[in-house]
């Protein structure tokens, strides 16, 4: 359950940081929801005892761990060209940023470069004057590096820490559908010497 919270945590996150990445977010955030329903569902039926509940629980479970890897494979295999498009994303972003751009410049690049500590598209230097988000807010300096770099790196790195907290989510769910089968089992098991070895 706590997994599934998590989940809709990064989606959320996906959502409040990047808005041009929200169906990103909205598949991240239905992932979520169906591990939080599917967790629910096997509590429900483990505190009922319901060997179907829990049976049914299994087969939601290895449907959710089948999903998951084809997903993580997708990311895995395609991550050169989903890289390209966030760079596309990016000169998109670059190109509807309001002009002339002015010191108080309150666009979506000027929040990359707040957030990343960077300055245009390549550097300083494709501003004739940098806009107050090109300094950092600590020192005042000015940041020399672009945020097209830092922007694709930041996304890498997240991508890489995403698809390795996927795969250990995956671990966690097969461990759970081999206890709930296993509960599922004991729950029949039981149920059959009741019916043959009454109290």
């Amino acid at each position: 359950m706590l997994l599934g919270l998590a989940v809709i945590g990064i989606g959320l996150h996906v959502i409040i940081k990047f808005e041009h990445f929200n169906t990103a977010a909205f598949i991240i955030i239905a992932f979520g929801i169906i591990i939080l329903l599917a967790s629910l569902f096997g509590t429900l039926g483990a505190v009922r005892e319901s060997s179907r509940m829990t049976k049914s629980f299994v087969v939601v479970l290895v449907v959710l761990i089948v999903l998951q890897v084809l997903t993580v494979g997708f990311f895995w295999i395609f991550q050169t060209s989903l890289l390209i498009n966030v760079d596309k994303t990016f000169d998109q972003l670059w190109h509807d940023q309001p002009v002339p751009i002015k010191p108080g410049n309150v666009s979506q690049i000027a929040s990359l470069e707040s957030w990343l500590d960077c300055c245009g598209n390549v550097g300083y230097k494709d501003y004739l004057l940098p806009p107050r988000s090109c300094y950092n807010s600590e020192t005042d300096k000015l940041n020399l590096e672009g945020c097209r770099q830092k922007f694709l790196d930041y996304i890498a790195e997240r991508w890489t820490a995403f698809n390795i907290f996927s795969l250990i989510l995956v671990g966690v769910e097969i461990i759970c559908a081999l206890l709930a089968y296993v509960l599922g089992n004991s729950i029949v098991n039981r149920w059959r010497r009741s019916k043959y070895f009454p109290k």
